[in-house]
């Protein structure tokens, strides 16, 4: 089993938050990359940071087929 990596980091001014490289490393993370932040009330001192992965279009592709022609079809269905 592999050990979780830990870091330390420090909020900086305009709420700028930098992650440390080893945790930029194991996370797999870049410039760019978004994040969904969120912090449950009954755990306050507990944040939780998620990568939004950027697209799963074609994901499905073995079950829809084309991406594309299943959303022009898809739609041309919207507003009837």
């Amino acid at each position: 089993m592999v050990d979780a990596v830990t870091a330390e980091a420090r909020l900086r001014r305009k709420s700028q938050l930098t992650l440390p490289d080893p945790i930029v490393q194991a996370a797999n993370v870049g410039e760019g990359d978004r994040f969904v932040v969120e912090v449950a009330p009954d755990e306050p001192d507990t944040i939780t940071l998620r990568k939004v992965r950027p697209s799963y279009a074609g994901a499905l592709g073995a079950v829809y087929g084309d991406t594309d022609e299943y959303l022009q079809l898809e739609r041309a269905t919207w507003g009837r």
